[in-house]
């Protein structure tokens, strides 16, 4: 038997509704939640979806000089090299977090009480599809989404 208090879940991608708030999700986990008491604005947007992107790109580009490094001396005949290919590890590592950082994507940006967050769809998101569901959001939820997507290459 149905309760009254049963809830619709509205999901697109990587990204669930419900009347308790918005989540980012990945595969069954929520990895970003926002409850719907904290949010002021919701604005989708086209870009660069890192959170902090001038951390990010630092340490993603340190990590890759630490990698270059450790590339340069593995080849050293002198040097015992092993501890060196562990550099080159952290260096492709710090490849993986410029790549991410410099990467576009959709996303919802949500202006929260003291905080923003975002939260990303994949790259496989087609925008007619997140304007669709923008707008049962909008109709369902009554949270307003402000589109601030106009051309993205």
């Amino acid at each position: 038997m149905p309760s009254n208090d049963e809830q619709i879940t509205l999901r697109y991608d990587t990204i669930a509704v419900t009347p308790r708030g918005m989540a980012e999700t990945h595969g069954k986990k929520i990895v970003i939640f926002v409850p719907a008491g904290e949010i002021n604005r919701i604005t989708l947007k086209f870009g660069r979806a890192e959170h902090r992107p001038v951390l990010s790109m630092t340490i993603g580009i340190f990590l890759a000089l630490v990698g270059i490094f450790g590339l340069i001396e593995s080849f050293n005949p002198a040097k015992e090299n092993r501890y060196y290919w562990g550099l080159v590890a952290l260096g492709i590592f710090g490849g993986s977090i410029i790549f991410d950082t410099l990467k576009k994507r959709y996303f919802l940006e949500v202006d929260k009480k003291n905080d923003m967050c975002r939260l990303v769809f994949s790259k496989k998101a087609k925008k007619s599809e997140i304007d669709e569901f923008c707008n049962k959001v909008r109709t369902t939820y009554k949270f307003e989404i402000t589109d601030a997507v106009h051309n993205p290459t």
